[in-house]
Formats: structure tokens, C-alpha cells, sequence
């Protein structure tokens, strides 16, 4: 797959700390959390950072069998890259409040932040469980810095992910280690849909490339 480039573990529940996210090497088992959310459930996943680097939040729509987590169509890729008003070859339709959502509903990006600066969220992704497509399984959310400045996340403070379900409530916060330092994209993990429910799982996987590399790892 690929979309032309345009410049373009401590769980948290109120009170108790961010549990670190570290990076996860081959042959780990990745630590699972369940949410305690039902299938149907309507939920978020916010992206939160403390600098002035332009960061992006990404989501997939995916198949996971076996093999890692797959996409095969542009319409399973939520990201600002695939949307029309920041990309006129992009396949999603942006809404007049800066949100987009894939066709079907089921993952809706709540708008690009050029800054993590005087905001407690930064980019927001709701996740509509009752319109998740039939044979998604996994959805992989990964966070990319716009390449202006070629950062790295060593430049960038107090990168995390934070999970909450339809009342507000915190169910896992995770902020980045330092080991992620030397990234400049990194899998903030995944969520995962099984017969009891939604789960997250800390991937905690980095790269380096732009956003069409990354996208190839999943395709």
C-alpha cells in the first residue's frame, strides 16, 4: 500500500501513576489490559505530548490471523494523511468541525493538533465498536512527528496514550519511555476485539520513516 506524502505495567485510575511504556524487543510478550468493554462499546484513545513538534495520531482498521496486524484498503487507514483535506488523493471526507471518520463510522479522528502545548489532549480517536466492520480484530494506533524538523522523540516531552471509555473514565494511561528516543514513530500499541470484548495491548514498537514506510508494515 501507498499514500502520497504531503508536507505534511501501573494503570491509571484517577489517582495512581502513568505506567511507562517501553519499548517491546523481539521474542517479548507484550502485557495486555482489558478494558472491561463490551463489544459495542463507544470509546477513545487520546494522544497527549508537552512540546511544540507536530505529532499524528494514525489508526487501522485490521485483520489480524496469525501473521501481525493487516490492512488492504485505504479506507481502513485513519490518519490525516488519508483525509481529503489535507490530501486531495486521500479517501476520507473531513466534517467542518477539522474531524474525519472511515466510511463506515467505526474510527473517527477528532482533528489535527500542530502542538502539544496548553492542552491536557492533544489528538483524539473514538472508536464506535457497534460499527466495527465484520473480521476486524486489531486495531493498531501509532503516532508519527511530522518530518519538518526531522525530530526524534528525544525531543519530544511526555509522549503517552491515554484509553477512556463513554463516561470519561481512565482505563490505562501509558507515557513513553526513553528508550523511544531515537524514533520518530513508535506503535503506541493496539487495541483488540475478542469474544468478551476489547483489549489493549502495549506493542511499544518503534520505527524510523515516513508515514508510507510504516503503512507497509501493516499491508
Amino acid at each position: 500500500m501507498y499514500l502520497p506524502w504531503y508536507t505534511e505495567g501501573l494503570i491509571r485510575s484517577y489517582n495512581m501513576a502513568l505506567k511507562p511504556l517501553n519499548l517491546v524487543k523481539q521474542g517479548d510478550v507484550a502485557p495486555k489490559l482489558s478494558l472491561n468493554l463490551s463489544k459495542v462499546a463507544r470509546f477513545t484513545a487520546e494522544l497527549f505530548w508537552d512540546s511544540e513538534h507536530d505529532l499524528d495520531a494514525h489508526a487501522l482498521l485490521a485483520t489480524n490471523s496469525g501473521d501481525g496486524a493487516k490492512v488492504s484498503a485505504f479506507e481502513q487507514v485513519l490518519s490525516t494523511y488519508n483525509c481529503k483535506k489535507t490530501n486531495p488523493q486521500g479517501c476520507l471526507n473531513g466534517n467542518s468541525d477539522g474531524s474525519f471518520s472511515t466510511p463506515e463510522g467505526a474510527l473517527t479522528h477528532g482533528g489535527d493538533a500542530r502542538t502539544g502545548v496548553n492542552a491536557d489532549v492533544d489528538e483524539v480517536i473514538i472508536i464506535d465498536g457497534a460499527k466495527m466492520p465484520s473480521g476486524v480484530n486489531e486495531i493498531p494506533i501509532f503516532v508519527t512527528i511530522h518530518p519538518s524538523k526531522s525530530a526524534k522523540f528525544a525531543d519530544v516531552k511526555s509522549a503517552g496514550i491515554r484509553i477512556k471509555n463513554d463516561q470519561g473514565v481512565v482505563l490505562g494511561e501509558y507515557e513513553l519511555s526513553n528508550q523511544f528516543g531515537q524514533f520518530d514513530a513508535v506503535q503506541m500499541g493496539s487495541l483488540l476485539l475478542g469474544p468478551s470484548g476489547w483489549e489493549f495491548v502495549e506493542a511499544g514498537a518503534g520505527f524510523n520513516g515516513d508515514f508510507n514506510s510504516i503503512l507497509e508494515y501493516f499491508s
